[in-house]
């Protein structure tokens, strides 16, 4: 870490501003990422490798967090197991930065009447997730 701590107290108070820390934590978040990615699609390292056309021995090292890759390498990487690299840059005054994946799919609506309020809504189910609007 780049800066001096008196307590433990004090390093975790502050680690969200510490560069070091942030490097490693996207380094740790593309990797987790890719590996989810990896296994949706059925895809082993050496079989990325060969997609990459790399070796298994860089694949072994990029999920290690131990290659320093460039955004191109990134964007390489996820393409060739059809997938989308997206950057998100916010303001540090934003904590707790979630994001949400939105997977669209069929969608059934079903219309309800409320008797007991006296209204009608609208329930649409979208088949793929089950995720639901109302």
């Amino acid at each position: 870490m780049s800066n001096n701590y008196n307590s433990f107290k004090e390093l975790w108070d502050n680690i969200e501003d510490d560069e070091q820390y942030l490097i490693e934590k996207n380094i740790l978040d593309f990797t987790l990422q890719l590996h989810q990615l990896m296994e949706k699609r059925g895809v082993n390292k050496t079989e990325l490798a060969s997609l990459y056309g790399s070796s298994q021995a860089y694949i072994t090292k990029i999920m290690k967090g131990n290659a320093n890759f460039t955004l191109e390498t990134m964007t390489k990487l996820v393409n060739v197991i059809d997938g989308k690299l997206t950057i998100h840059i916010t303001g540090k005054e934003e904590k707790n930065q979630k994001w949400f994946r939105v997977i669209e799919g069929k969608k059934k609506k079903a219309h309800r009447w409320n008797k007991s309020v006296k209204e009608y809504s609208i329930r649409v189910t979208d088949e793929l997730t089950g995720a639901i609007a109302v």
